[in-house]
């Protein structure tokens, strides 16, 4: 990276932006919207991209947008992604901007991404002539389904011009506010979706010989998976294999005729997921001849794991060194199992995925559950480390 920029014009730039940041982060927050359903929130971000007087490109009927900044100085394409969409949840936090959208809340931080991402725009906008190549700013819909980042890749958000680096950054509650951390290369899991269905003969529960019972087959293929990861995959390799839904049976004294299940598979190896899609048909069949029951499966991969580039990541555990001290430079030693389709993006220019430390002993609340709020001091310290990401470019 280039030589450092100044850390206190920036500091004064992003304070400067930071209570319009946080306002739009509260709006976001209280008008939640679900994957390719993000009308209000692409119509609001579009809005504040082009007041910037940014190039907003056009990308179709979709949601999600993407404007472009062409800076001062010669320099590459830098990427930066934010994602805009909510998780079906009823939020029970309380918040004087909570969801007004029954159902549907921002448990994830989506809606701190976007705003930082807005607000480090400001920032940018107003260094231009100190910006080295272009900025493309990317607000992606649809992450909690995978298939937010291939949608507007297809769209194509990446041409002309084509990012060299790309960076995405990902509030994280197990890391101490303000702290952030960085896996070199495998940081997040691949996921995959799979479905089955168990087909038998159903019947009075008090005649079971006269019955071929699905549920019996689908219990014994819940215990078979969890030998899938403890005795098929490499201990020192991470993988899961979890059962999300069992559906079959409708009166208690009743022996189905159906049961179908869905799960999830994740694993960091590319080659250990499309072994763990063998291994879950292959039990599957012989939990279903045990039985005496036919058996459907259908296996989905939705996405690649998160490959961050060593080198971005030592460079930008460096940058965090300089920015807000060295004990706040986390590298992280394992990935996590959560998927993020930010990897499509990673297959396209080097970069890496920055976890942004939001734990407080009374705010550390998990991702995806209904009580979720995160500190927005996290907000500023997000954009500056953004805005220096791009200015150490030149």
């Amino acid at each position: 990276m280039a030589a450092f920029f100044p850390a206190e014009a920036v500091n004064d730039l992003v304070k400067k932006h930071l209570p319009q940041v946080i306002e739009i982060r509260r709006r976001i927050h209280s008008e939640p919207e679900l994957g390719f359903r993000e009308v209000k929130t692409t119509a609001l971000v579009k809005k504040h991209l082009a007041e910037l007087g940014l190039e907003v490109m056009d990308l179709g009927d979709t949601t999600g947008a993407a404007a472009i900044l062409r800076g001062g100085k010669p320099g590459p394409v830098t990427g930066l992604r934010a994602d805009l969409d909510a998780l079906p949840i009823q939020e029970q936090t309380g918040l004087p901007f909570q969801s007004k959208n029954a159902g549907v809340m921002h448990a994830c931080g989506h809606d701190g991404h976007t705003a930082m991402l807005l607000g480090a725009a400001m920032v940018l906008r107003e260094l231009a002539d100190e910006v080295p190549g272009t900025v493309k700013f990317v607000f992606q819909p649809a992450e909690e389904l995978l298939q937010g980042a291939k949608a507007l890749i297809d769209r194509g958000v990446l041409a002309d011009p084509k990012p060299d680096f790309f960076y995405a950054f990902h509030v994280w509650p197990s890391l101490p506010l303000g702290h952030f951390g960085i896996k070199p290369g495998p940081a997040m899991a691949g996921a995959a979706r799979f479905q089955a269905t168990f087909s038998g003969q159903g019947g009075h529960g008090a005649n079971p010989h006269l019955t071929v019972d699905p549920i019996l087959a689908a219990a014994n293929w819940v215990t078979l998976l969890q030998s899938i990861v403890g005795r098929k995959v490499d201990p020192v390799d991470p993988a899961v294999v979890s059962v999300g839904t069992i559906q079959g049976g409708t009166s208690y004294n009743s022996i189905a005729s159906s049961v179908s299940l869905e799960g999830t598979a994740r694993a960091v190896t590319p080659g250990t997921a499309g072994r763990i899609a063998r291994w879950l048909e292959e039990t599957l069949q012989g939990a279903a001849a045990a039985a005496g029951t036919a058996c459907d499966f259908n296996y989905q991969e939705l996405c690649p794991p998160v490959l961050n580039d060593p080198k971005e990541a030592a460079q930008i555990l460096d940058l965090v060194g300089r920015l807000f001290g060295p004990e706040r430079a986390h590298a992280l030693n394992q990935p996590s199992m959560i998927a993020e389709d930010f990897a499509y993006f990673l297959q396209e220019a080097k970069g890496c995925l920055v976890f942004l430390g939001t734990g407080e002993a009374e705010q550390a609340t998990a991702l995806h559950t209904d009580t979720f709020n995160f500190n927005e001091e996290a907000l500023s310290q997000g954009i500056r480390l953004m805005v220096h990401l791009v200015l150490a470019k030149g």
